[in-house]
């Protein structure tokens, strides 16, 4: 099922204004005991404008940075500083969770003449996703102080809170968000239009709610069990109770406006291609005629080179490999007609020097089609898959285990096909098409394993793979289980994959030092990216 969000001019606004200057919303609030300029749909409908990831986002973090250290992209190599990315994400998570703290008072006071559990839960659960986004980009924080300025100035500079809490609270705020939706919808108020992404619908909010909690229970089982592992088990074991996305529920974002961060993003790291850890993933030989492709979503996320050829670049280059040099290829000299039913001429002209097969380039620059992926069914199975090999939260269970396994990767294949590559019409010149006899013979040869450590390699592959547009999802899964797909043959560096987490925001050093210093022990402005988040391994 295709989820939507369309972002209203004043979405926009809220967006636009996180990532410049807060002065917007200072006007807007503020008398935050009496909120009257907004309305709460109109507010919520802000805070979901902070869905869409932003422009250094995914070129700083997630294309120079993510695709190296996942090796879901070869020759990812930064083009901007890390720095910018870091102030991206910083700027529109704290606009958005001052508005969250705003959001909370307004829907306490309507409290008092209707029901507003509902209400909550939404907010409960956006809160929680953008939380869990963000302390996985940098861990400590501060987060249960933050965003209450209107409450006074002992809330303008607050302290940080240790990454472990906030995880918790989060997944708190998503299990107890999907039971309070679990209850009758008689007299609750409704954010109506103001609800752009899930429509108003407590069955997806709570699908969205439950399958969030079980990807970050699992990803933090490992460091602490404990607590973690029962959660696994209430959701795989009460499915009525904690229901989880299926079929075709695959949540994201589908614009309707254009979101031109995706092929700015791509077209910053118009170098980055296919390299040789995917290409094994997806091809039993190096034929540069594409024969030995057996993964129908290579035909999906990569493309030939200028001469038509299928081909990988080497994961660890040497001095001896050739140059990626797209040239005008993705920017604003290269033919626009590729766009608008273009010719085989112009889908050749690549630029001279694409040696190498490039990402698609319907899946780098298409902003009216191409959903931005925020959980997909094929992680949640695939998740449920590897807690049925490996026992967390229920008994080892191989044939269960199996089934979720062969259902994630028709999961994937669908998603990619039916709802990413047919509904895109734009995609005109070499359209692929699945066929029912190309995804039985990918799990033929892909069949799960009667061996539990090899299967379980197989798991994370299906995520690693599935998650190409989402490289925050396979780089969270690689730090977690060191067991993705890795080339390290050639002239392969385990030093240079010492990037564990997104350096702050340059605005604490300067305003709130004090604790800053005290929160990560960082009094010399150092600002380490190799500090390891406390799951990680």
């Amino acid at each position: 099922m295709k989820r939507t969000i369309k972002i209203f001019a004043l979405a926009l606004a809220y967006l636009w204004s996180s990532q410049s200057c807060t002065t917007d919303f200072d006007t807007l609030n503020q008398d935050p005991k009496n909120p009257t300029e907004t309305t709460m749909p109109m507010l919520f409908n802000g805070i979901l404008s902070s869905l869409p990831l932003a422009y250094n986002e995914m070129s700083a973090i997630h294309n120079g940075r993510y695709y190296y250290q996942s090796q879901q992209l070869a020759n990812a190599i930064p083009n901007y500083p890390i720095t910018s990315g870091a102030s991206d994400i910083w700027a529109s998570y704290y606009f958005m969770l001052k508005n969250v703290r705003l959001l909370y008072t307004m829907i306490d006071e309507a409290s008092a003449t209707i029901g507003t559990e509902h209400a909550k839960a939404y907010v409960d659960i956006m809160l929680a996703y953008r939380t869990l986004r963000m302390v996985d980009y940098v861990g400590d924080m501060p987060f249960f102080d933050a965003g209450k300025g209107g409450d006074g100035p002992e809330y303008f500079v607050v302290k940080y809170d240790k990454q472990q809490d906030i995880y918790k609270h989060c997944i708190d705020l998503l299990i107890n968000g999907g039971l309070a939706l679990n209850a009758g919808a008689a007299n609750q108020y409704s954010f109506g239009s103001g609800d752009t992404f899930l429509k108003d619908n407590p069955t997806m909010w709570k699908k969205f709610a439950n399958s969030l909690a079980l990807r970050y229970a699992m990803q933090l089982a490992d460091a602490d069990a404990a607590t973690y592992a029962p959660i696994v088990g209430r959701i795989l074991n009460e499915p009525g109770t904690y229901p989880v996305i299926g079929a075709t529920e695959t949540i994201g974002l589908w614009p309707n406006l254009p979101m031109d961060s995706h092929p700015w993003s791509y077209r910053e790291n118009n170098n980055s291609c296919m390299g040789t850890t995917m290409w094994r993933m997806m091809s039993d030989n190096d034929n540069t005629d594409g024969s030995g492709i057996f993964d129908p979503r290579c035909y999906v996320f990569f493309e030939p080179n200028l001469n038509g050829e299928w081909k990988a670049y080497p994961q660890n280059p040497d001095e001896n490999t050739p140059v990626q040099d797209r040239g005008p290829y993705l920017t604003s000299a290269y033919p626009t007609g590729r766009n608008k039913g273009a010719t085989e001429q112009e889908w050749n002209n690549k630029g001279e020097g694409c040696r190498f097969s490039p990402v698609n380039f319907y899946l780098a620059t298409n902003d009216d089609f191409i959903p931005e992926v925020i959980i997909s069914v094929a992680e949640v199975q695939l998740l449920m898959a590897e807690a049925y090999n490996r026992g967390i939260g229920v008994g080892k269970d191989a044939t269960k285990a199996r089934a979720a396994y062969e259902t994630g990767i028709r999961a994937s294949m669908s998603f990619w096909y039916d709802q990413v590559v047919t509904p895109c019409a734009m995609w005109i010149i070499n359209k692929p098409v699945l066929t029912q006899e190309q995804v039985g013979r990918y799990l033929e040869k892909m069949a799960y394993s009667a061996d539990e450590a090899t299967a379980l390699k197989q798991i994370y592959a299906q995520i690693w793979v599935d998650s190409f547009r989402q490289p925050w999802v396979a780089f969270n899964l690689y730090r977690r289980t060191l067991a993705t797909p890795r080339d390290e043959s050639g002239t392969y560096n385990a030093a240079t994959y010492n990037f564990y987490k997104v350096p702050y925001d340059q605005s604490e050093w300067l305003y709130n030092n004090a604790n800053y210093i005290a929160g990560t022990g960082d009094s010399n402005n150092a600002n380490p990216m190799d500090k390891k988040l406390f799951w990680h391994k």
